[in-house]
């Protein structure tokens, strides 16, 4: 039969891991002879490629503000209701012209309802197909936590309208349950990938090579008070015989982006992002950042010493979860947000350095996998609709 046709719904609202596991997954599609639209609907990333898919670009929008409360355009006027009527019109519109056989939503249901205005139309609309298409929710390996009625809210949406969730996680790991506990009420659909983690091309080096401290804090629109504690840290004399290297994320407040800028000096480089960011990991004396899971992967495939910050706006429980089972394993240091200062810092870096890290075994071939298992489920389903036909 002719190659499948996916269709990857792609929204980040504020950080832009989500885009990175989903641009990992979208290259393993293709690589894996997939035909693959990607609807992308947030500010475009230069620095994330998609293989060889297709990319279908919607009316940009973004979190007003880290506490997401509510969208913006491009310029940061706000979403008006007729922009959520033009979205939905253009993303139904790509729908009827692709006629995939299977729909990913990245996160959705299970998170991005700021998009449900045009998120519940594309199920109704799926739904509604003589030959549905196959339905995937993609998610992370943890969840944040909600309120007993959103999590049921997740279960209803789910069990109407979805045929799979992939899970981006080892099962043995962490499994789904520890941080969504009705998790058993949809088990049918669950399936696990592993993690998704980019491909290590050079080895790490030697300890005796690693001489940066990489500081990185994602996308850059929550890292500021990180950065600033950072060089505090570094203005005290701390480390003065390494190079420095602070990763703002193309996000972080111009004016702020350019205060940080201000402060470079012969062993203190600040960038917006760092060309090979798995080099620079694998060159590192010591890393600290945020708790995402994209950097925690990349610290975990090079093995750096590790510090970690995890990022506790209101609600998020995500990366302080994921942040607790890595240092309870022994495998890195952590400093929670409201206890960041020079001390704690300096702390956590000296126990990341002198104590020897842990190795956890986990699966981290998701990329592969999840492309495999969403052909699977394409294929699967379009041999049934032929039979059907038949």
């Amino acid at each position: 039969m002719s190659a499948p046709r996916i269709m990857y719904y792609v929204q980040y609202l504020l950080g832009i891991g989500h885009v990175r596991r989903s641009s990992l997954i979208v290259q393993a599609l293709c690589e894996q002879g997939a035909q693959v639209d990607v609807i992308f609907g947030g500010m475009p990333v230069p620095s994330m490629s998609f293989g060889s898919a297709t990319m279908h670009q919607l009316m940009a929008v973004k979190s007003a503000d880290s506490g997401f409360s509510g969208l913006a355009k491009a310029d940061g006027t706000p979403v008006s209701d007729d922009d959520k009527k033009q979205r939905t019109q253009a993303l139904l519109a790509l729908c009827e012209t692709l006629q995939p056989d299977l729909i990913v939503t990245e996160t959705y249901p299970f998170g991005r309802r700021q998009m449900r205005f045009e998120l519940l139309p594309l199920l109704d609309w799926a739904k509604s197909q003589d030959k549905p298409p196959v339905l995937v929710s993609s998610i992370r390996d943890i969840l944040q936590r909600r309120s007993t009625v959103r999590e049921q809210e997740y279960v209803s949406l789910v069990k109407t309208y979805y045929q799979h969730v992939l899970v981006h996680g080892d099962e043995h790991f962490y499994p789904l349950a520890r941080s969504f506990p009705v998790a058993d009420m949809i088990a049918d659909k669950i399936s696990y990938s592993g993690y998704v983690c980019p491909t290590l091309v050079n080895q790490p080096h030697s300890p005796k090579t690693r001489n940066t401290i990489v500081v990185s804090v994602g996308g850059g629109s929550i890292g500021k008070d990180i950065l600033v504690a950072v060089m505090a840290l570094y203005n005290s004399g701390f480390a003065a015989d390494k190079k420095w290297l602070l990763i703002t994320g193309p996000n972080m407040d111009s004016a702020d982006k350019t205060y940080f800028q201000a402060q470079q000096q012969s062993n203190l480089q600040v960038v917006d992002l760092a060309d090979d960011f798995l080099s620079e990991l694998s060159n590192a004396y010591v890393s600290i950042s945020r708790a995402g899971y994209n950097t925690v992967m990349d610290l975990l495939l090079t093995g750096v010493p590790a510090v970690v910050i995890p990022f506790e706006g209101e609600g998020e429980t995500e990366q302080l979860a994921r942040s607790e089972v890595l240092a309870e394993a022994k495998v890195l240091q952590f400093v929670k947000n409201d206890e960041l200062s020079v001390d704690t810092l300096k702390t956590a870096i000296n126990n990341a350095l002198n104590s020897t890290a842990e190795t956890v075994n986990i699966d981290n071939q998701g990329a592969v996998q999840s492309a495999k298992l969403l052909i699977e489920w394409a294929v699967d389903k379009a041999d049934t609709a032929k039979h059907e036909s038949a």
